[in-house]
């Protein structure tokens, strides 16, 4: 069906003209700073700076002479593509374009601040709207939910929003924004082989779905923003609503068309795909099998509008860390971004301490799996006073697998001591030594995955369920063959709506210790669908189910969480295992600290461990550029344990190998963490191939020199693989 359509799109591309300039603009709002402009047979809508008589032009000028052609070439200068499903769930691609304005099929109004313009697709029984609002910063894209209706067989799966609004060439001077893991971004010159590019899920991928082939390993898309800088101009698109079922989509000229281009894509309806059974695969080697899927529709879609908000700048001047700040700064005006953050007199260093952990071990000869205290109570107590022998005396400590049953094990419904670390009475001994010597204990609570039934937690049920009543496990995948690891065992995933549950019951043990720092392990990291019957729930409405639960403690509180998708920004007291880095994709020039940069200053945060970095030297460099606390992940055992567990990355963590590096690093920075701790990062460049410089808002300059080379700036030599800072304003 998708070739049928290929063909009589290109013959409609033949035998019917372009409206590329056609027709006449019209003024249908206007403010202090911009108007919209809108021509009545295009259907386009154009933004004008008053100030500087720039416009920005809703696709590109020159897309008739593009050397795409069929869907790809009409998708140019349409507003939003649609992907629908039939009964079977087989994909076909529309367009407003194509569908709407060359035949006519659309209607405008005008609106507040703005115009609406209506799509009617007739043949496939869908209509949807779409609607331009300026603002003072550029304009805002909704799409009304109600204005969605489907009468036909066909449904709505996914719809791009813009897709060429956001766009680059090999003849412009800039770069696509993206905000994989720190972020990154794709320069106009950048020249790779044939990969096309990607789409990456915002906040993760949603676990409530079923996955048969491992998923890519990436950093994550943390924040729901992308943008370009083109020439002199700059576009900053934000998802203020619909984030949490978007997709953000990056692709390189010079497959399908001439142009780069990042836009999002909304889930209005997503397909779950589940095994129906499997089949030898036609390829001739022997014992190889493909999965034969059968295809089943959500019972639910989006529910509120969608809105994408386009910061709007001009100037040759205009970078990324301008947007950014931009951007910074509009969340502190509308209360999302909070200072969480203060100066301090000595610089924080974070620690995880694992207390406990289960291994396969043999009794009587018998494989048993054994719990195995990794780190007493009285034995974080001598780490403690070690580092603190040594100078590091503001510490961060973060306790995992203090519980019964040990890390990774059961929920934390609660807190149970675990006996074999000294339970109640050896806890208590290191409450009195972390307030006696100021140190911050943090507690962590295991809510969101669970590796064994009790303390309260029933698989049945309170574990997530796929939508055919199948559990909703997690796996540790094998990186070779790109699937399921059978060595280890899957676990469970908890019912979302029950989180809250187990997190209150967690709190208010904490409070009967007189605690008040809580990691809310997983929280950060993605966020799943409930699919159960008869309760079920999107992403969206899980997040606003445990974003209402966060926002009722928060004042009692101290949350940490890790990886730091956006949604737990506002009720972080720290971020740990935040990305330093992006995917790095082949399409992607360079990483870049766009996270970093927008939440440095008021939430404090740390990449990962620095006895996990699979690149010391480097890595200690990208946590100084990137502005991160050190943080270590450290036991008192000998870490040779970690090898017959499911954390054999961990194989490297007995604290005696690790506190002469650690203090080492903390003494080289603590001069200037301690200046730029509690200022926002203002710039971020790249000087030279490997050297980049970041600027904080007192004016406080690091150089960071990736190179074998040495690099002189400001009459100061910054050695090969070092640093050096000139400090601001204290």
């Amino acid at each position: 069906m998708r070739v049928k359509l290929l063909i009589l799109l290109s013959i409609i591309l033949l035998i019917i003209p372009l409206y590329g300039q056609n027709g006449e603009y019209k003024t249908v709002s206007e403010n202090s700073r911009y108007i919209m402009l809108f021509n009545e047979k295009t259907a386009e809508v154009a933004i004008k700076d008053k100030v500087t008589g720039k416009i920005f032009n809703q696709f590109p000028k020159d897309w008739e002479g593009d050397f795409s052609m069929g869907v790809t070439k009409f998708s140019i200068p349409s507003h939003l593509v649609l992907e629908m499903a039939d009964e079977e769930a087989k994909i076909s691609i529309y367009n407003t374009y194509a569908l709407g304005v060359m035949r006519g099929n659309f209607k405008y109004k005008n609106i507040k601040d703005g115009i609406r313009i209506d799509y009617e697709f007739s043949t496939q029984g869908v209509t949807i709207a779409i609607e331009f609002i300026l603002t003072e910063a550029g304009f805002k894209v909704r799409i009304p939910i109600d204005s969605i209706k489907e009468e036909g067989d066909l449904k709505i799966n996914r719809i791009w929003v813009l897709p060429y609004f956001t766009y680059g060439s090999k003849k412009d001077n800039g770069y696509l924004i993206v905000p994989d893991g720190s972020g990154a971004l794709v320069r106009f010159d950048h020249k790779v082989g044939n990969e096309r590019g990607f789409e990456l899920p915002v906040y993760g991928y949603d676990f409530g779905l079923p996955l048969y082939d491992m998923p890519p390993k990436t950093e994550g898309i943390r924040l729901p923003i992308f943008g370009a800088k083109r020439n002199d101009l700059g576009i900053l698109g934000v998802i203020e609503s619909g984030d949490f079922d978007s997709n953000i989509a990056c692709y390189m000229a010079g497959n399908a068309t001439s142009y780069f281009r990042v836009f999002p894509i909304f889930d209005y309806r997503r397909i779950h795909k589940f095994l129906l059974y499997e089949r030898e695969a036609s390829t001739g080697q022997a014992g190889e099998v493909v999965d034969v899927l059968v295809n089943k529709f959500s019972p639910y879609t989006i529910k509120k509008d969608i809105v994408v908000n386009y910061f709007l700048f001009t100037g040759k001047d205009i970078d990324y860390s301008f947007m950014i700040r931009t951007y910074r700064n509009y969340l502190l005006k509308n209360g999302y971004l909070n200072k969480r953050i203060n100066n301090v007199s000595e610089v924080p260093f974070n620690l995880v301490i694992i207390n406990s952990i289960n291994i396969k071990t043999t009794k009587a000869g018998v494989p048993v799996i054994d719990l195995f205290p990794l780190t007493t109570f009285d034995e974080t107590i001598k780490i403690l006073e070690e580092f603190r022998n040594r100078g590091i005396k503001n510490i961060n400590l973060v306790l995992k697998g203090y519980q019964s049953g040990g890390y990774m094990n059961k929920i934390t419904n609660g807190i149970r001591l675990e006996s074999k670390l000294g339970g109640n009475n050896g806890f208590k001994k290191l409450i009195v030594y972390c307030k006696n010597n100021n140190i911050s204990l943090i507690l962590t609570a295991e809510v969101i995955e669970v590796h064994s039934p009790g303390n309260g937690f029933s698989p049945s049920r309170d574990a997530n369920r796929y939508l055919n009543n199948g559990l909703a496990f997690m796996y540790k995948w094998d990186p070779v063959v790109k699937k399921k690891n059978r060595d280890y065992d899957p676990w469970f995933t908890v019912l979302p709506e029950r989180v809250p549950i187990y997190l209150n019951n967690f709190l208010k043990d904490l409070e009967k210790y007189n605690l008040s720092n809580v990691l809310v392990e997983k929280m950060g990291d993605y966020i799943s669908s409930q699919n159960k019957r008869p309760k079920f729930l999107s992403r969206e409405e899980v997040a606003s189910l445990w974003k209402e639960n966060l926002s009722t403690y928060m004042n009692k509180f101290n949350f940490v969480f890790t990886s730091g998708n956006f949604y737990v920004l506002p009720y972080g007291s720290l971020i740990l295992d935040i990305p330093l880095d992006s995917s790095n994709f082949a399409i992607e020039s360079e990483s870049v600290p766009l996270l970093q940069l927008l939440i440095h200053g008021y939430v404090p945060y740390s990449g990962k461990p620095g006895n996990l970095r699979e690149s010391q030297k480097k890595e200690f460099l990208r946590m100084i550029e990137y502005g991160a606390l050190p943080y270590y992940a450290l036991i008192f055992k000998d870490s040779s344990y970690f090898k017959k567990s499911i954390f054999n990355e961990m194989v490297s963590s007995n604290y005696k190998d690790w506190i002469d590096q650690a203090v080492k690093e903390y003494n080289s920075l603590k001069d200037l963490y301690r200046n730029i701790y509690d200022v926002p990062m203002r710039n971020h460049e790249k000087l030279y191939e490997g050297v980049y410089r970041v600027e904080y808002e007192n004016g406080t300059e690091v150089i960071v020199n990736y190179t074998n080379k040495p690099f002189s700036y400001k009459g100061k030599i910054v050695r090969g693989e070092d640093f050096v800072f000139f400090l601001g304003k204290n």
